[in-house]
Order: C-alpha cells, then structure tokens, then sequence
C-alpha cells in the first residue's frame, strides 16, 4: 500500500482511466451537503489565484484505488474502491467549466480542460476508455449523456427532458453538471468582474490547488476489507451497499455484472424511492435500510436492530440456509419487489386501508411478517385479504384498548413461523396465533373489553390525532353505502369536538346546586370554576369534561369549518342559524355530521348514546375473529426461520 497526496493534474493529466466497480453505490452527492460547500470554497481559492496570490490547497479527501493488470501499451486502468464520488464529482465539475468557457469564448482552456475529461491516445478502441472516469452501471448512461453535451439545453434533450428544469428526479449525475454550469457562468460573468481573469484563475485553483490523498493498493492488499472499513466522509456508505458489495464479490467477474443488472439494479436505479429518507429524528434512515431490516428478520428468524444490519447479515450469509451470492441475490430481489409493491397505491380498496391505516399506526414491526405472507401466498388473494383483515383487527382494538406494543416483534416472528410452515388453512392457522394469546403483551381485546375502551376512554387523549383522525374517518367510511358518490373518506380533515373542550363558555350544565356569584356569573363560569360548587355539581362537571375527549363526542371538519364551529352553543337561542347544528346542517357533507343534524340537543347522555352507536360500527370493521377448530399451535413447532430454501426465491 502506497499513499501519497495528488491534485487534479496529477490525477487527471495523464494518460489514465478511472474504473468504478459495478458493486460501487450510485452517485448520491448532493447540493446542499457537498456541491455547495465545494463552489463555496473554491471561489475564493480562484479569486486568490485570479489575483496572483498563493491561496491554500483544499483537501477534498481520499480515494482508495487497485491497479488493473493491462497489456504492454494499453491506457493505464485504475479501479476505484473508495472514493468515486469525489472522483465523479470532479469530473463535473470540469465537464461544466469547460462547456462554460466555451461558451463565453475562451477556447484554449476549454480546450485544456478537455485534457483532463478525455484520454488523447488514438490507439484506444473501447469508447468508456477514452474517458478518464466511467462510473458504475447505474449512472453510466447520465454520465456520457453529460460528456456528450455541450450546454445544459443538450443534456436535457439527451436526457428526454426539454424545458426541465434543475433538479431533476433521478438524475444526480446530471444534477451535479447543471449545479455547477450555473454557478460557474453566475460567478464568470458577475457584474465588474474580469472574465478573462476569473477562468484563468478558477482553472489554476481547481487544477492545482484541489487535492486528494490516493491510497493505492498491491497485491498483498484486501479490497474487499478495506471497502468495509471505510465511511466515506462525504455520504456515508449504507449497510445495503456493503451487502451488495460483498455478495457481488463472491461471483466470478463473468457472472457478476449479469446478477447486478438482474437482482440489485433496480435498487441503485431509482435512488429516489430506495435512498429517501424515512421515519423522525434519530430514527431517520434510508428506505432500503429499513427494507434490509424487515427482510433479515424475515430471514433469519430473529429481530434484526437497524444499528446491525450488516453484521446480521454477514452471520447470516455465513448459514446454509442462505445458499449461493446469487441465491441471496434473488432473495433480496424478490422481497424488495414485494415491498415496493405493497408501497405503492393498491388496487384493492380493503387493501389500501389496511396499508393506510397500517401506516398510521405505524407498526414497522409487522412488515417481516407480511412480506412472507405475500412471498409464500401471493398467488392467492383471497387468503391475504382475510389475514391481514384479521391483522388489522388485532392491531386496532389493542390500540384503542391501550395495550403494549413492546412484545409485537415476538409475536409478529411467531407469525412469521406459522406462515412459513405452510400449514393447509393459512387464514385459520393465523387466526389460531392471534387468538391464543393471554398476556397483557400479545392478547386480542374481547368484544367487551373492546366496547368498554371504545365508549369510555377519552381517546382524544390517549391516542395521536392522525391515529384518532383514522378511527373516525373509519366511522364515516362505515356509515356510506356501496350507492355513495366516494366510498372513501377525505384525508385532510381535522378533528372536531361537538361539545367543545371550553364548553364552560355556552353550554352550562343544569343548574343542580350551582352557587351564583353577585355579579350574576355562575362558578362554572368564573376563573375558578369548581369553586364552590355542590358535591353533584363537581361530579357532572368531571364526568362532562371525560365525556368531551371520548369518541362518542368527537367528529371530523373541514381546516376552515373546524375554528368557526369553535366554542358555539349547538342551538343558539338568540340567532337559530348560528349554532353548530345550524352549521352543520349547511355545510358539512359527511355521512356521521348529518346524522348528528338530526338532533334537537347535544348532551352527555347523547355522546354516550353516539358512541356506542359508533361501536357497533367498530366492531362490525374490525371483528374479533371467530376461534378456528384446529390442533392448538405449539410454540415450540412455530420457530420462525428462512422464508424458503436456498433455491426457491430463484427467478423464474
């Protein structure tokens, strides 16, 4: 291993070419994280040099490189095993200057520029060779698009974009050559700046004055060791890029571009979708990673930690139950296309609120289970829809029965076992494992449990509004026919207390032992409230402000109708037309706020009343399931394990 510190004609000037393996990740730098820092450092650095000044080098890191073997006379040829963003992002960089100067007639630098994009020697035969940089598979087809272009407006035709405009979705590499073009011509071309100075200056900083440190290793050198150990200090590597890596490094070169562009393209290709960022806070990773995480649990039989995934997947990768590389690729395969599926909007109106709901209650713990569910069976909709209906249940009822989710990664494992064991009723052997629990961890709420959390719990409280926002868009959905114009209910509505939290303001409980103060306001009206007040007053007065954040008294409007109902009285005496009924009648067009219109009052014995009428709705949506007649489920014979041998995720 030999290091040593190069700048830019160091690097490029020569004869040389640049070779990115095709396990490498795909260009993910960015503006905001790495191309703005770099233009916002290196123009002054031009500046300096523009004026004839010895400005400081600017270190842009590393890059860990292996020399090829090639025959006598041929282009040196250097793969890239850390450090091919910097290398890409150079690169751009350069292409960008180059079409500017151009441009603004400054040929000879363009010209020199082109010295450092392009290898001269007339002998090189293979086109990606008399590039100096060619980039992994994914982005080889942006990037000789930007390297054929010459302005932004012929790349985005290239691209089969016209009139797009920066940035563009899916195209990093692009991005990064439009970033640059556009600041370069801004800042050549500012006002009262010399532009014959600015080039030259902006030449002979980004040539001599941007510096790597280049690592070349020999042939006592581990590549493979070295890619793992590395986290580039640009965009760290993902754990999902390190097993990519090292699966495709168990394949003969001969195979390993075929199950690349097979079995693990379509994650590096659509960056978009697989590298966004999910989740809050802490808790924020790319979707491949969480995907990497369900599909390890599912096979591996075990609960995977998102701070592990690579080192459970190397314990993994080294069982017979992971096959061959190219069998695990399949499997990754297979399962990623099941979970990008089962992302997208569904076709089945049932399903598509079992995922929206799944969503919102936000139990990423269930995913292992059900991408076996559908890996195993689905070919077989009938079976899903009613598993995952009986799912969906369990989930609710223990939500709004406020019951622990600590214990679902067991129970959703246990699961996992039971569909993976094939057993001849699927549905009735699922029903069988949600049913048999007993603890306070993994039990199924009775119907009177069920009813007791429902009608009586002030759920407005207990529960997240987007959680408690969904129970009552259930309700409406529940209450429309199969005749409704929209079946479905809007997603966009705010939650609404009939009786409002500050219903001290209109809506006075019956005088029974209320003490009037002097000046004619009651104490439920006062600063202090509960002052004074008889022993029975005190009691209605608890038992309406528990009743307000029940579900019996809450409904769904519209962001603008939600503030203008307010604190009103349902009927007001002195203007008819102004109370909330009033309101409602006129400008609500949900199925559970009509009904509420036929209603000459508003009290706690009517939002009780409502809520158990919503009940019946609520069971009937999420129904306790009915006890299969089927050989108790022993634990011990439910083990989770590997979805399928090695052989079956195979394609096909």
């Amino acid at each position: 291993m030999q290091v040593g510190m190069v700048n830019v004609q160091r690097l490029f000037g020569r004869e040389v070419h640049y070779a990115v393996p095709l396990y490498q990740r795909p260009y993910v730098w960015n503006e905001q994280d790495q191309w703005r820092p770099l233009w916002d450092d290196l123009q002054p650095l031009a500046e300096m040099v523009a004026n004839g000044q010895q400005g400081r080098a600017h270190f842009m890191g590393a890059s860990v490189q292996e020399p090829i073997p090639v025959p006598s006379g041929a282009t040196e040829t250097r793969r890239v095993i850390d450090g091919q963003q910097r290398l890409t992002t150079l690169q751009m960089l350069l292409k960008a200057f180059r079409d500017v100067a151009l441009t603004r007639g400054h040929s000879p630098h363009a010209q020199a520029i082109d010295g450092l994009l392009r290898n001269g020697d007339p002998l090189i035969a293979d086109a990606p060779k008399r590039l100096k940089l060619w980039p992994t598979r994914t982005d080889q087809q942006d990037y000789q698009h930007v390297m054929d272009a010459a302005c932004p407006a012929e790349l985005l035709q290239a691209l089969g974009k016209p009139g797009a405009s920066y940035p563009l979705k899916n195209h990093n590499i692009a991005n990064a050559y439009l970033f640059f073009h556009k600041e370069i011509d801004a800042w050549l071309t500012a006002e009262e700046a010399d532009l014959a100075s600015r080039v030259k200056g902006l030449y002979g900083a980004i040539r001599d004055q941007l510096r790597l440190v280049v690592i070349d290793l020999d042939e006592k050198d581990d590549a493979q060791a070295i890619f793992e150990t590395l986290n580039a200090r640009g965009a760290p590597l993902l754990s999902a890029d390190l097993v990519k890596n090292d699966l495709l490094s168990k394949l003969p070169p001969s195979e390993a571009d075929e199950a690349y562009r097979r079995y693990w393209q379509s994650f590096d290709s659509d960056g978009a979708f697989w590298r966004e960022l999910i989740g809050r806070g802490h808790a924020q990773r790319a979707r491949i990673e969480t995907f990497l995480q369900h599909a390890l649990t599912l096979l591996t039989g075990e609960i995977v930690s998102p701070g592990h995934l690579y080192n459970a997947y190397l314990d993994f990768a080294g069982t017979p139950a992971a096959g061959t590389a190219l069998e695990l690729l399949a499997r990754f395969k297979r399962l990623g296309d099941i979970y990008r599926r089962l992302l997208e909007p569904q076709s089945d109106e049932r399903l598509a609120r079992f995922f929206y709901r799944l969503h919102t209650l936000d139990v990423v713990t269930a995913w292992p289970f059900i991408l076996a569910l559908y890996d195993r069976h689905e070919h077989r909709p009938d079976v899903i829809r009613n598993v995952l209906i009986d799912l969906e249940s369990y989930l609710v009822r223990r939500m709004v029965c406020r019951l622990s989710t600590r214990g679902y990664g067991t129970v959703f494992a246990a699961l996992t076992g039971v569909v993976t064991a094939e057993p001849d009723d699927v549905v009735a052997a699922v029903r069988a494992a949600l049913l048999e629990g007993e603890a306070e961890v993994d039990r199924m709420p009775s119907d009177t449990e069920f009813e007791a959390a429902w009608t009586t719990y002030p759920l407005y409280e207990n529960l997240t509004r987007p959680r408690m926002r969904f129970l009552l868009e259930t309700m409406e959905e529940a209450l429309r026919t199969g005749f409704a114009e929209e079946t479905a209910a809007p997603r966009n509505l705010t939650i609404e207390h009939i009786m409002p939290q500050g219903w001290r303001e209109h809506w006075p409980l019956p005088n029974d032992g209320i003490r009037e103060h002097p000046d004619g306001k009651s104490d439920l009206t006062s600063a202090e409230p509960h002052a004074g007040i008889s022993a029975s007053a005190e009691e209605s007065v608890k038992k309406r402000d528990r009743l307000v954040q029940t579900i019996g008294n809450l409904t769904l409007l519209t962001k603008r109708f939600n503030p203008y109902q307010s604190n009103r009285p349902w009927v007001d005496g002195k203007d008819p037309e102004s109370g909330k009924r009033a309101n409602l009648d006129v400008h609500t067009m949900l199925a559970m706020n009509r009904n509420l219109c036929d209603r000459d009052r508003w009290t706690e014995h009517d939002i009780e009343e409502r809520a158990k009428q919503l009940f019946e709705l609520a069971k009937a949506t999420w129904p306790l399931p009915v006890r299969p007649i089927v050989p108790s489920i022993d634990a011990a014979e439910t083990v989770p394990g590997p979805t399928t041998s090695a052989t079956s995720g195979s394609e096909t």
